[in-house]
């Protein structure tokens, strides 16, 4: 099987006829239509309904298209990354969580570009608990993340190393008013609109305790969303449909620019610890250098 005999057949589907599809290819119309039949002979399966006038695809051949389309994208990845590892030598891999990608990870990346342009790093963003899991697993050379100072992931395992890059605090917020306020009065209001972690989350957990049960004594709390998507609770709480909790380097410049107002004072929040983790290893490698420029001086939280 030839690669661009899948090729061809993409490009098939997409020009719509033979002869356009065939043209894109750079090809003659007859040599293209016997590479769309090679294709089927090695899959032993007919793509094309080849009775109708028009170019109608057989269900099996509609069902798989995604699948084709993403097994070449992924080959093609994969080439380019043999090619770079071979020319370049292999890439750290850094594994973190959706919110530090946005809030701390792009001041950390320059940090490492300025002092070590030459160690090649790709990263990883997920939802922490995937995040963790890779780590543990092997798949990421570094892992970035938020935790509890007393509840640190990894502390009984002497193949695995810790460095706190710094604390951010949890600052409950809301959206402000024409005037700069907050659109809700907690001094006032006894019902609140909550935008809330979802309980099974990290940050979920984390607020349970004694933040969001000290809220519900002391208000009648309507629960407008519950998600684990950080970036969507910032969203919704701009948009002034309730009370939310957020990290801080998510929400600096909207707390600077009077978007959203912190309520701190009355209802308060936990700080959690930025912390990296990694495999014990070369201390050579692109995640040796890496490594030693966490424990220098990297970027404050």
């Amino acid at each position: 099987m030839k690669i661009e005999w899948i090729e061809d057949f993409l490009s098939l589907i997409e020009a719509g006829t033979f002869s356009q599809a065939a043209e894109r290819r750079h090809v003659t119309q007859p040599a293209f239509s016997r590479r769309i039949r090679q294709l089927e002979d090695w899959l032993g399966v007919e793509l094309i309904d080849r009775h109708s006038q028009r170019l109608t695809l057989l269900p099996h051949a509609k069902a798989y298209e995604t699948s084709l389309r993403d097994w070449l994208v992924h080959l093609y990845a994969l080439r380019s990354r043999m090619r770079a590892d071979a020319a370049q030598g292999p890439r750290a891999i850094l594994t973190t969580q959706h919110t530090l990608t946005v809030s701390y990870l792009p001041r950390l990346l320059r940090y490492f570009r300025l002092q070590a342009p030459q160690a090649r790093l790709q990263i990883r963003s997920s939802d922490r608990s995937d995040c963790i899991r890779d780590f543990q697993r092997g798949d990421a050379d570094l892992l970035l993340c938020s935790e509890l100072e007393s509840s640190p992931i990894q502390s009984d395992r002497t193949d695995i190393e810790r460095v706190i890059l710094g604390t951010e605090q949890l600052i409950p917020v809301c959206a402000a008013d024409r005037f700069g306020q907050p659109i809700f009065d907690l001094e006032s209001q006894t019902e609140l609109p909550l935008i809330s972690y979802d309980t099974n989350s990290f940050l979920g957990s984390v607020l349970s305790s004694p933040y969001l049960m000290d809220m519900q004594r002391r208000y009648n709390v309507e629960l407008v969303c519950e998600t684990s998507f950080t970036i969507g609770i910032r969203e919704l709480s701009l948009a002034g449909l309730g009370i939310c909790w957020l990290p801080h380097g998510l929400i600096e410049s909207d707390l600077e620019a009077g978007r959203l107002v912190s309520l701190e004072a009355l209802l308060a929040g936990p700080t959690l610890v930025v912390a990296c983790y990694r495999q014990a290893g070369d201390n050579e490698s692109a995640a040796g250098q890496l490594w030693r420029l966490m424990n220098e001086r990297p970027p404050t939280v």
